[in-house]
């Protein structure tokens, strides 16, 4: 008796589960009919942004994931091969279309993509149309795409995080940045300037952006990273517009990415916000039928953000490791000023218009060199050092007639003297080193009380700041060398 009623109990039990589960089924496969019906407009609508986004995204995670470059590579081999045919037989371009990597995003071959993209996605939806007609509303399809969108801006929003974070965006002014004249600056180098110049300010923009980043991965906080990323890259459109910089077309579309994860709460934040109405919770709507599915696909969300969040901070800080780091920097690491320069045993004075006398040395990077010219002319140098011989050759990769040889010696870390031969005459060279921490625009630190300098207006109503000593205004030192 007691082993029947213990069968009868669990075969209870056991209705009981699938009962609940045929239940919850039910309810998700009619959540679809039971929502409202869309207009005609918000139905094409919806099938224009799902074709274009999908196409726009692609091939992303291929490419992010281990072992899927090749099939992101073959993808994008697609288009490299469509957009210049649709460039030369479709809109019959004067120029051919460059397809070689560089650093701009706003080329000729970005912008026709991105017209085939919209080609594709009118046609597309206008077909979906015809074809499909029996449905009212695209409420499942739509959290799909919803869902495959935040992910591939949340990985977007990690990657630009990380490069800030660790250097690979945004380094500190170079040397030859401390040397160029702020007039000779583009705007993209000014930008690019100013914010490595202040590694607070790199911070708090990377933290923003891990943030909206880390959001998006999470389904329940999809507003909300959708908003503070729609924040942050708005400042920075408005950045790439004033400063050139060409990444206009990527970062607009991060924008209407935002805007189209927030569109589905937008009503209900204009009523809380703007209207002091209250609201109801937002409904949601499940990517699958099973409970254990959703379960499953959000673990896979969050190991994804959280494998591509370790991922681009190792990779950025490995990056910055290798390319700032200690062991990154040449011998004579710094700017160097020539204080006498013989050439075939004569001194050569310090004209301005010479350019065969050295100004100054710079060793920024292990197998160059930068030397400039008395009349301020730059010229690059590829170079050789070995220190356990205590010589130094560099030459132009394109004139093997101006290579340089010489021996070193360097009583301490703040003086050199070259001695060596051009090929045809013998040069000597006596440097000295100069404290880049002491330009004014790394010398600055921050400060909460300033009392040691004013800001003023010179004649022309710009603010400058400078500083004050014994109830005078000085301007701050450029440079300044260390004693010998």
């Amino acid at each position: 008796m007691a082993a029947a009623g213990f069968q009868i109990v669990t075969g209870r039990l056991e209705f009981a589960t699938e009962y609940n589960a045929r239940t919850q089924r039910l309810k998700m496969e009619n959540q679809d009919h039971a929502a409202a019906a869309w207009p005609r407009v918000q139905l094409l609508a919806f099938r224009f942004a799902f074709v274009y986004l999908i196409l726009y995204y692609l091939p992303f995670p291929f490419g992010s994931l281990p072992h899927t470059v090749r099939i992101a590579q073959k993808y994008e081999s697609l288009w490299l091969t469509l957009v210049p045919w649709v460039g030369k037989h479709v809109l019959r371009l004067s120029h051919a279309i460059m397809t070689s990597t560089n650093c701009s995003g706003d080329t000729t071959y970005d912008y026709v993509r991105v017209l085939c993209f919209l080609a594709l996605a009118f046609a597309g939806s206008l077909l979906w149309s015809f074809l499909d007609r029996s449905h009212s509303n695209y409420q499942r399809i739509h959290q799909w795409l919803r869902s495959y969108v935040r992910l591939s801006v949340g990985a977007a929003m990690l990657m630009y995080a990380a490069a800030k974070i660790f250097l690979m965006h945004f380094p500190q002014p170079n040397l030859y940045k401390l040397l160029e004249p702020l007039g000779d600056y583009s705007r993209m180098s000014l930008l690019w300037t100013f914010m490595g110049a202040s590694p607070g300010y790199r911070l708090f923009a990377g933290c923003l952006q891990m943030f909206s980043g880390i959001l998006l991965f999470v389904p329940r906080l999809t507003t909300l990273g959708a908003l503070v990323g729609l924040a942050v890259f708005l400042n920075i459109f408005a950045l790439n517009l004033g400063y050139d910089l060409p990444v206009k077309l990527y970062s607009l579309h991060i924008i209407l990415a935002c805007f189209f994860l927030v569109l589905p709460d937008a009503r209900r934040l204009v009523n809380f916000f703007l209207l002091n109405r209250s609201v109801a919770p937002s409904p949601e709507t499940a990517l699958f039928n099973y409970r254990r599915a959703n379960a499953a696909a959000l673990v896979a969300q969050l190991a994804l953000g959280g494998f591509l969040c370790c991922l681009y901070l190792y990779q950025t800080h490995d990056y910055e490791k290798r390319t700032f780091g200690m062991g990154s920097r040449p011998p004579f690491y710094g700017i160097w000023v020539v204080d006498e320069f013989t050439l075939g045993g004569k001194v050569l004075p310090p004209l301005s218009t010479d350019q065969t006398r050295w100004q100054r040395v710079v060793f920024q990077f292990p197998q160059k060199i930068g030397i400039q010219s008395m009349n301020g002319s730059w010229m690059r140098y590829w170079l050789r050092g070995d220190k356990a011989k205590k010589s130094l050759a560099m030459g132009k990769p394109d004139d093997p007639k101006r290579e340089f040889e010489f021996t070193f010696s360097n009583p301490d870390s703040w003086s050199l003297t070259l001695d060596g031969s051009n090929g045809e005459n013998p040069i000597r060279v006596k440097l000295h080193r100069v404290d880049e921490t002491q330009f004014a625009l790394l010398d600055r630190s921050f400060h909460w009380i300033d009392e040691d300098a004013v800001l003023v207006m010179d004649e022309e109503s710009v603010c400058d700041r400078v500083s004050r000593m014994d109830g005078t205004l000085l301007a701050p030192v450029k440079t300044r060398a260390l004693p010998q």
